[in-house]
């Protein structure tokens, strides 16, 4: 159940009474400070109140308390265990604090308390989304707009789920109609441009958008790079060009990023890991590694293999990073300083700590994919962790592959995409660092190249099997009937049969001439 603002305050005096509604007052519009001094004087007048327990940790969860916040709000659950507001608040401070179970849990129980509870639907199809569960998030998002149907964000989650599950006319006939009801959702326009179904209209949507006066930076960043993808869709390139060079300079002012410190760390790996082995060849047999940059056709690579019904698609999982960085706090050292003095037996267990985090998810597949492309970096400590593995290089044309990255707004932390010359270094630390695995560790990085793929999918399908060790299939030549979630970038393409493709960068022309030659300057060339 869901108790009545007035049952919340059941045994409060008048003046009491009085303090817990301005508070709250002051929670919604966000004055912390005047909430705060009215739950002081609550609190010394009725300190166990359940009621002012749920505000007093809301405002720890608001000002970032949040180990604070969830001990008061299970203060407050255990005077009213079937509170469903309550039940909900915690589970916001569980997802604040990264922990997703126990965020789902909340939610589950709070709209079994009450079903009618839209929010704890809605939060609960997020923490849904972030484990991964885009069924599940559906369902959640669908079940709010049974109660609200005009719940414009549960609209759109909807469709970002639709997108994620393969479900790609859905989503984008969802999106279209909640701009057909607000032309200015700037979430709607955004979603809708990285399905990359654009019309001509959409482009000019876009540009009326982009001049409204009341966008939020941030919004005004995302939609020029909305309206950068729509007008290059258009085929209006010098405009498109124009739109993405100031949407990327906006993005590269909200942030600090350091190119040349970049290009030292990736010396200093390649320096501390020379080319040894270790004596268990065959740990990590199985795991296939796909790494490379970003926007080179490693999302298809990993559905292609996701088809095959030996394999389970692990996607970015960011566990060998977790690995190494939980061996760094253990150390008291930062990786790579700390790689001469690890021994046989501390790679043996830092490989078996990577390898129960898949066994919790391979079910009975002989392989698992892991497509945290920057694991690049740590191919020496892969190849003494996890002898056994596979590891697959994916490329791309590199002025295809280097104009995609910066004519896209990451949702990830990929700092290094928005100016040319630090999109040009990172992509040459890149390839430099795979020339030496290749040289150091001869026939265990093989390269998939998306064009070879493009121009004979079968014999490079084949290929790719053969590089993962395992035996060809035909269905991964049908791999967009792959059932699988699909949370990059590329969720709509890989839903679609491959097509011949001279890419879109040389119809820039002498536009990029700038990124060409900061790529050749920086030696990103085949290998």
């Amino acid at each position: 159940m869901t108790f009545a603002p007035a049952e919340r305050l059941d045994g409060l005096p008048p003046r009491v009474r009085e303090l817990a509604i301005a508070c709250e007052r002051a929670l919604e519009r966000g004055a912390l400070a005047d909430a705060e001094a009215r739950l002081e004087q609550a609190l010394s007048a009725a300190p166990g109140h359940p009621e002012l327990l749920r505000l007093c940790g809301l405002s720890e969860l608001f000002n970032g308390r949040t180990e604070n916040a969830i001990a008061l709000l299970q203060k407050s659950m255990a005077a009213r265990p079937d509170d469903a507001l309550v039940v909900g608040n915690l589970g916001t401070a569980f997802a604040q604090r990264g922990d997703f179970d126990a965020a789902e849990r909340a939610f589950r129980r709070a709209t079994e308390l009450d079903p009618m509870f839209v929010d704890a639907w809605l939060n609960l199809g997020r923490a849904l989304d972030l484990r991964h569960d885009a069924a599940g998030a559906h369902d959640a998002f669908a079940a709010v707009l049974e109660l609200a149907p005009s719940h414009q964000p549960a609209r759109i989650l909807r469709a970002e789920a639709l997108k994620t599950l393969g479900r790609v006319a859905e989503a984008e006939a969802a999106l279209r109609a909640v701009l057909r009801e607000n032309p200015s959702s700037v979430a709607a326009s955004v979603a809708l441009a990285n399905l990359k179904p654009a019309r001509a209209e959409d482009a000019e949507a876009l540009a009326r958008l982009s001049r409204e006066p009341a966008l939020s930076s941030v919004e005004r960043i995302d939609v020029g790079f909305a309206l950068g993808q729509a007008l290059e869709a258009s085929g209006r390139f010098g405009e498109a060009f124009a739109a993405l060079q100031t949407a990327n300079a906006a993005k590269r002012a909200t942030f600090g990023w350091d190119a040349a410190r970049v290009s030292a760390l990736v010396d200093a790996i390649l320096e501390a890991s020379p080319a040894t082995d270790s004596a268990s060849q065959d740990r990590g047999a199985g795991i296939v590694f796909l790494v490379g940059m970003p926007r080179s056709g490693s999302t298809l690579a990993e559905q292609i293999l996701a088809a095959h019904p030996s394999v389970t698609a692990g996607g970015e999982t960011g566990w060998l990073t977790g690995v190494l960085q939980a061996e760094s706090v253990r150390r008291d050292a930062a990786f790579p300083t700390w790689v001469g003095d690890a021994g046989p037996d501390d790679w043996t267990r830092l490989g078996e700590e990577y390898l129960a985090r898949v066994e919790r998810v391979r079910a009975s597949s002989t392989h698992f994919t892991d497509k945290t492309l920057t694991n690049w970096q740590t191919l020496g400590a892969i190849r003494r962790m996890l002898p056994g593995a596979r590891i697959v290089h994916c490329r791309r044309d590199p002025l295809e592959t280097a104009w995609s990255c910066y004519k896209h707004n990451f949702a990830s932390e990929q700092f290094w995409s928005y100016d040319i010359a630090e999109l040009a270094a990172f992509f040459g630390d890149c390839e430099r660092a795979m020339r030496a695995w290749h040289a150091r560790f001869p026939g265990w990085v093989r390269a998939h190249e998306h064009e070879a793929l493009l121009a004979d999918p079968e014999r490079a399908t084949r290929a790719l099997l053969d590089a993962c060790g395992l035996e060809f299939d035909s269905a991964c030549l049908r791999f967009q009937n792959a059932d699988r979630e699909v949370r990059t970038a590329s969720a709509a393409q890989v839903r679609a049969p491959l097509r011949a493709d001279a890419g879109v960068a040389r119809r820039y022309g002498a536009l990029l001439d700038g990124l060409r030659s900061a790529l050749a300057d920086r030696g990103a060339a085949r290998l």
